[in-house]
């Protein structure tokens, strides 16, 4: 069970990251067009096949420090720039709403609904474009197993 520990912390996390950005760039006024592609870059690097096969292989947690590096990344892997207070608060809002989310499972199978929520809603996000879809998909699958 350890094993999947890694998984379900960055897929739930990145789920969170992806909401907090699209509300952030709805509330900036940021064009349509160039909110969907920011998420869509986002979501691409966050769903990479080599990550993906790293990070569902059996491993050690990540610390804190590791995990938030790990995301600062994700986050500027598109043509959005964060400062740094920018993703401290990012990350906050983002551990904070998996930890909400983790406290009201009362049973780990929950866990994996959550878990599969966020997958078919960043899935939502990126209809239309068949590769992104694609990597979605293959975590989902990954997720099931």
């Amino acid at each position: 069970m350890a094993d999947f520990c890694m998984p379900m912390l960055i897929v739930n996390l990145g789920g969170e990251m992806v909401y907090i950005l699209e509300q952030r760039l709805s509330a900036q006024n940021v064009p349509l067009d160039k909110s969907k592609r920011v998420l869509q870059d986002v979501i691409r690097a966050m769903y990479n096949p080599m990550f993906i096969a790293e990070l569902f292989r059996p491993q050690d947690m990540y610390t804190m420090a590791s995990t938030r590096h790990l995301f600062d990344r994700l986050a500027h892997s598109s043509i959005m720039r964060l400062n740094e207070s920018s993703m401290d608060k990012l990350f906050d809002l983002m551990t904070m709403g998996f930890k909400y989310q983790l406290i009201a499972c009362s049973h780990a199978h929950e866990l994996l609904h959550v878990t599969l929520n966020h997958l078919y809603q960043l899935r939502s996000k990126v209809e239309g474009f068949d590769a992104v879809v694609a990597l979605v998909d293959d975590v989902i699958r990954l997720t099931n197993e």
